[in-house]
């Protein structure tokens, strides 16, 4: 048996989990969250892994750490914090295999394991998650029968504190090339008089001279965006429970908004296999995506293009834990490549 520790640190919120890895088959043992601000440092990151899990990090076969922003090898950043990683020399890491990546790679490994094959299915043909490491909320192992049919590309997108995207790559018969991306941080795009007149406020209360589409669909996007549409001034949490979980004017701009970045995305990346939505914002206002409105922004294209956007499946990750499983997929796979042998490994 060997064991997997793994770290999924966004913005906000912190998760830590403990996975066993037996004959090939991953199962959840412990998982546990944290607030991120009092991550201060690496040491911070490991001690914290250590002492919630209680399991000593250098009794661990593999660790992984998902972190949201720019990674580079074993140095990464938090966008939305001040943390910084390097785990290039850090002592717990000389005597175990560890890998430090993007928490949206981890959410595109995400896809082949329980959450992503429980994931709710919103449109398109239902396809896909057979190819998915097995079917249990608790452990994974083994392959779909028809898991050759539905090796096609796949991508994630999510919006919570920030906003990630990332897509997964077949490669060869049974391999799985993740694919981190930056394209939260890319200008949005709006349309017509009535977007343009949102992009001048926005801009104008954010103090940049253009908005990316982080900043339009995740955090203080979202309360100016109600502010602008109401005149009142919720945080972002308060505006999910308030204007995202009912038919509202800030729900069809949002949904609306949505729709039309992950259209961009899919078209980007061609994941005839499916696009997977995570992040807490959809997952804890489902409307967001399953609204009218949102398709019609999701198939607002030309005909040849719009066929091609119907036939891409569509999916809700409503599992929190998604990121998680992601980690220790890439865990699995790690020792699966390199064995037994303790080592620090750079992906």
């Amino acid at each position: 048996m060997q064991r997997i520790l793994v770290a999924d640190v966004g913005g906000t919120n912190c998760r830590f989990a403990s996975f066993c890895l037996e004959n090939d088959r991953l199962s959840l043992e412990v998982a546990t969250r944290i607030d991120s601000k009092i991550l201060t440092s690496r040491e911070s990151l490991f001690a914290a892994l250590s002492d919630t899990l209680s399991q000593p990090v250098e009794s661990a076969d593999a660790i992984v750490v998902g972190l949201a922003g720019p990674v580079d090898r074993l140095r990464g950043r938090l966008t939305n914090g001040s943390l910084y990683i390097n785990i290039e020399d850090m002592p717990a890491c000389q005597a175990v295999r560890c890998l430090l990546l993007n928490d949206f790679t981890l959410q595109a490994y995400a896809t082949l394991t329980p959450p992503g094959i429980s994931a709710l299915h919103v449109a398109g043909p239902a396809k896909g998650r057979s190819a998915a490491v097995g079917a249990s909320s608790k452990s994974t192992g083994g392959s779909g029968a028809d898991e050759q049919s539905h090796r096609e590309a796949r991508s994630v997108v999510g919006a919570g504190t920030g906003l990630g995207a990332a897509s997964l790559l077949p490669v060869g018969t049974d391999e799985w090339l993740p694919v981190p991306s930056e394209a939260g941080h890319a200008a949005f795009a709006f349309l017509e008089d009535e977007e343009q007149e949102f992009r001048r406020f926005l801009c104008r209360e954010l103090g940049r001279p253009f908005v990316s589409a982080e900043n339009v669909l995740c955090g203080d996007g979202l309360s100016i965006l109600h502010y602008y549409l109401t005149g009142q001034f919720f945080q972002p949490r308060q505006v999910g429970e308030r204007a995202l979980s009912c038919d509202t004017p800030t729900l069809q701009w949002y949904a609306r908004f949505l729709g039309r970045f992950c259209r961009g995305w899919m078209l980007s990346t061609l994941c005839r296999g499916g696009l997977w939505i995570a992040g807490g914002v959809a997952a804890a206002n489902p409307l967001c995506v399953t609204s009218p409105t949102f398709l019609e922004s999701l198939y607002a294209s030309s005909e040849a293009t719009r066929s091609l956007l119907q036939h891409i499946p569509l999916y809700l990750v409503t599992d929190t834990d998604s990121g998680l499983w992601g980690a220790a997929f890439a865990g699995q796979t790690l020792l699966r490549k390199y064995g037994h042998t303790h080592t620090s490994v750079p992906l």
